[in-house]
């Protein structure tokens, strides 16, 4: 119990629905977001073409997906869900500009949404840093 004690603690006082709430969030972003890595470190032609498109070597695109499963393993456990979502911020900003730069608008849509869901339920357990 003592592994899900980690995942589920929180000393802030929150009601126990809106922690499991939180997690189940994290968790669906973080699996997510590990396919997505999955699929640009499996050498996805659709994702190796889109990298090239961009301009981007292709060492650029492993480190990224390897950044990315950083970012979503950190961000499940509570203790460091605000560790893993700043990490991913910086990835999904850099996505949201990719894609304003090479692709048609809504492509940027799909990176906006995740950063945001990413955004707020890292902060979802630090209530002090939206004050």
């Amino acid at each position: 119990m003592g592994g899900l004690n980690l995942v589920l603690y929180h000393g802030g006082g929150l009601p126990r629905a809106l922690v499991v709430g939180g997690v189940v969030l994290r968790v669906a972003l973080a699996g997510f977001l590990v396919l997505l890595a999955w699929k640009n470190l499996s050498g996805d032609p659709q994702m190796v073409a889109d990298w090239q498109r961009w301009g981007y070597p292709d060492g650029f695109r492993r480190a990224t997906a390897v950044a990315q499963l950083l970012g979503a393993a950190l961000l499940v456990p509570t203790a460091t869900c605000f560790l893993g979502g700043a990490l991913l911020t910086g990835i999904l900003l850099g996505a949201i500009a990719t894609h304003l730069l090479h692709d048609p608008l809504p492509a940027s849509l799909s990176p906006l949404v995740v950063l945001l869901l990413v955004a707020g339920a890292s902060a979802w357990f630090r209530p002090d840093l939206l004050r």
